[in-house]
């Protein structure tokens, strides 16, 4: 468990002292500029470093990073990267779209996720069918401000009093300074928290519709100026940054106020939705919540969900908002409470910072994902906070279901496996071929037939939970695919898990051959 103890244990020479010593580095530093002379100069660098190997993938690194269509596109990135040298390109997947019912976000929204987490966008994309089953999310923004928190200190209380009493006379002052330096920032509101002989200023502004950290920094640096040079008690020191602003750091202080924009979505889920969807009772899915809250207060974390961060984060990468943010973002809390026929969700998110116009946005992948939305430049940013937290709504409700059903580790251990290993009936257990099938199937490339679909569907139910035990929907009911389900499933009533199971790992063979043949 100890692996640095372990290590020394190991070492009879005693040379893990040398190779933890300091040691003389290299003087290559990296050439400033955007040129693409400059950026071949990085490229040698980069590959004259011993630690760089090439990639298996038979094209060298240089090729898969800086790519023909980035090269035609560096100047876009000089505003947003230093030491320019290519792009990572991570997988887009695209759930919904999301039926929102906000103040300023009406209508049906797709939503880009930009992910490497197998089993996120799937996840998701069943919670959004869940909210739009049930008409939709309702958001609202409920109140907007971004911070700056610098620190003065004193020698004593008396100073810090004195000062306090001048600077509770120049709002307006301060409010000027701020507003120079911006066309968009407007100072809003100051409050302040002393501690010792320390001040910390909170400056808090509505920034528009960009996200508001750079805009605040510049303003409140003005700020700062003008005490430093107008206050009648002289700080003996002065920080533009004092630690309390909650940049980039998951805070309680803002649980109670904003920083971004507070926005607060729900959805009542029918409880018909929740079975037939999430294959949980609506009583399961409320344990399911009520155990993980008192699991979040046990380990100490702040706020209440079960993974916010995933989604933000996600949607962060593919809309150009700053990823890092995630670590403040997801602070909030997600909570349930049972109604008659219903269970609503809740989720009140006093940290949500976003932007539409600035920053990542204008960047060519990001630009196209916000558009797709329909929601790039002035006047979108409140609307995009209100998708965004319905999006947090879809991902707690499909989460909690998959923990209670089951589908948690199953979606993760079909969707995260390499399917390129084939299925082996002679070496591979039943339980591992069928896995290997399950994910083989949601991979294919074109979609089986209805006939076929509807045989997997049969298959599967049989070898997972055995004999049919739901009732089929009634004559006049509308439920089509609830009846074909039934049906499908009803035509393997009496066979073995085990042959059912043999059963549907040989139909996904013939798809998966059938589908290559398709593809070729």
């Amino acid at each position: 468990m100890n692996t640095f103890v372990e290590a020394i244990a190991k070492d009879d020479t005693d040379s893990w002292e040398q190779r933890l010593k300091p040691k003389s580095a290299l003087k290559n530093e990296m050439p400033r500029g955007y040129s693409r002379k400059t950026i071949d100069e990085r490229w040698k660098i980069i590959m004259s470093n011993s630690k760089v190997s090439q990639s298996d993938m038979g094209e060298d690194i240089q090729s898969i990073l800086f790519d023909k269509i980035t090269e035609s596109q560096t100047m876009l990135f000089k505003d947003n990267i230093e030491n320019f040298v290519g792009t990572v390109k991570v997988p887009l997947g695209i759930a919904g779209p999301i039926r929102v019912n906000g103040m300023h976000a009406q209508g049906d929204f797709l939503v880009p996720l930009a992910t490497t987490e197998a089993a996120l966008v799937a996840s998701i994309s069943r919670g959004i069918s869940v909210i739009n089953q049930s008409g939709g999310a309702t958001s609202v923004v409920i109140m907007e401000g971004v911070n700056r928190d610098p620190c003065f200190q004193f020698e004593d209380m008396i100073q810090v009093g004195k000062f306090l009493a001048w600077s509770a006379s120049q709002f307006k002052e301060y409010k000027t300074a701020a507003e120079k330096t911006t066309r968009f920032g407007k100072l809003i509101d100051i409050k302040y928290v002393c501690e010792g002989n320390d001040v910390h200023i909170k400056f808090v502004y509505v920034t528009g519709d960009a996200s508001g950290q750079n805009i605040t920094t510049i303003a409140t640096e003005a700020i700062v100026e003008y005490i430093m040079a107008n206050s009648p008690i002289k700080p003996t020191k002065h920080f533009l940054e004092g630690g309390m602003s909650g940049d980039k750091k998951g805070n309680q202080v803002v649980m109670s106020y904003v920083r971004g924009r507070r926005v607060i979505a729900q959805c009542n889920v029918p409880d018909d939705v929740i079975i037939n969807t999430l294959h949980v009772t609506p009583e399961q899915l409320m344990d399911a919540t009520s155990i993980g809250t008192r699991g979040v207060m046990i380990s100490g974390a702040i706020g209440a969900s079960c993974h916010f961060s995933n989604a933000i984060t996600s949607m962060a990468i593919a809309l150009g908002q700053d990823p890092a943010c995630a670590a403040e973002c997801h602070v909030g809390l997600c909570r349930t409470t049972r109604l008659k026929g219903s269970v609503q969700f809740s989720v009140t998110l006093p940290n949500i910072l976003v932007g539409t116009v600035g920053g990542g946005t204008k960047l060519p992948s990001q630009k196209a994902c916000l558009e797709m939305m329909g929601l790039f430049g002035n006047g979108k940013a409140n609307a995009l906070a209100e998708v965004m937290a319905a999006v947090l709504i879809a991902g707690e409700i499909s989460l909690g279901g998959a923990i209670i059903s089951g589908d948690f580790a199953r979606a993760h251990k079909i969707l995260a496996r390499d399917t390129s290993e084939p299925i082996n009936l002679e070496q591979d257990s039943l339980d591992e071929a069928f896995n290997k099938a399950q994910a083989q199937l949601v991979k294919l490339n074109h979609l089986p037939a209805r006939d076929q679909i509807m045989k997997v569907y049969g298959l599967y139910k049989q070898s997972t939970v055995g004999d049919i035990n739901i009732d089929r929907p009634g004559f006049f009911s509308t439920d089509i695919k609830g009846k074909a389900k039934h049906d499908a499933w009803e035509k393997y009533r009496g066979t073995p898990k085990e042959t059912a199971k043999l059963n549907y790992i040989k139909l996904v063979q013939e798809l998966v051959a059938n589908d290559a043949s398709i593809s070729a």
